[in-house]
């Protein structure tokens, strides 16, 4: 995983040392991660902008080989060939995010490792210094660890003069990102991140069949229209399940995502809707200016 793991504490590790924030870092990260795939999202769009424009004409293959099968799902496929389009074209941007959502876990539960870039040694010699202090931690367990050193930072760096040691202040509009949310009472503003993971999920997932015009009857008459329309509605749980049981920053990287996702989808289904408009035009244009010339 490290091939993953590396390149991506590097662009955390040198937002964070510029600016010193994590939270504003994690926000910086999210969108140079968008901006990077930002090509396949404009491939995404492209695909969907194609399905919605056939809609029409599978609504004509269902009605007219409704009793046919074999047929309708072969006929189905030379359209989807002769127009170059997928059902599942839109899915590669969401498979790709799942590396990043991997990495990003792990350079979040080892911020000793990837953002100060501690070595193994070093955070041995920190946690036997705490041990020295009365202050029990796991080598383990980096967040701990990062959260110690910033609270007792003084008495740390006096135990290990010879280290250049840092501190990461994890907190963010008085929420720590390292802690995890949990569903026990009393309930911690932590909880907040993985509702709004979830919810903006749906949000993303919903407009993105609405603005291309996949959510209606036909398209869920297929197989893939209906799995896509189920996992609208299984996906935001997921999210929230993910979210609750992993460090709050995740949840908070997958919430800026979808709200930059959903920016991100509406400016591009304007542009391809536009083009679209354009090339209906077209034709009709052709014919004008033909008609023009044989009077002339």
């Amino acid at each position: 995983m490290e091939i993953i793991n590396a390149p991506l504490g590097f662009i955390l590790r040198t937002i964070y040392n510029l600016i010193g924030s994590y939270g504003w870092s994690l926000i910086l990260f999210t969108i140079i991660v968008k901006a990077i795939l930002f090509p396949l999202a404009i491939k995404q769009q492209k695909s969907m902008a194609g399905m919605a424009a056939i809609q029409p004409r599978l609504a004509e293959l269902q009605k007219k080989y409704k009793y046919d099968q074999e047929k309708l799902n072969t006929e189905t496929m030379k359209l989807y060939k002769q127009h170059k389009v997928s059902p599942m074209g839109g899915c590669l941007p969401l498979l790709i995010q799942f590396p990043i959502l991997i990495g990003l876990y792990n350079n979040i539960r080892n911020p000793l490792t990837y953002i100060l870039q501690y070595s193994k040694e070093t955070i041995d010699q920190i946690v036997a210094a705490f041990a020295n202090m009365g202050v029990a931690l796991n080598a383990a367990d980096q967040i701990p660890i990062a959260n110690a050193i910033f609270e007792r930072f003084d008495e740390i760096s006096a135990a290990l003069p010879e280290l250049s040691l840092r501190a990461i202040d994890f907190n963010f509009w008085g929420i720590n990102l390292s802690q995890t949310p949990h569903l026990t009472w009393p309930l911690t503003p932590l909880i907040i991140i993985p509702v709004l993971a979830g919810v903006t999920t749906f949000l993303s997932s919903w407009l993105m069949q609405k603005m291309n015009g996949t959510s209606s009857q036909q398209s869920t008459e297929n197989g893939a229209g209906s799995a896509m329309k189920t996992m609208n509605y299984i996906f935001p749980f997921i999210t929230v399940f993910f979210a609750i049981s992993m460090p709050a920053g995740l949840g908070f990287y997958w919430t800026l995502s979808n709200l930059l996702q959903i920016v991100q989808q509406f400016l591009l289904q304007k542009y391809f809707s536009n083009k679209t408009q354009e090339a209906e035009k077209q034709p009709f244009r052709v014919r004008e200016a033909n008609k023009r010339r044989k009077k002339k």
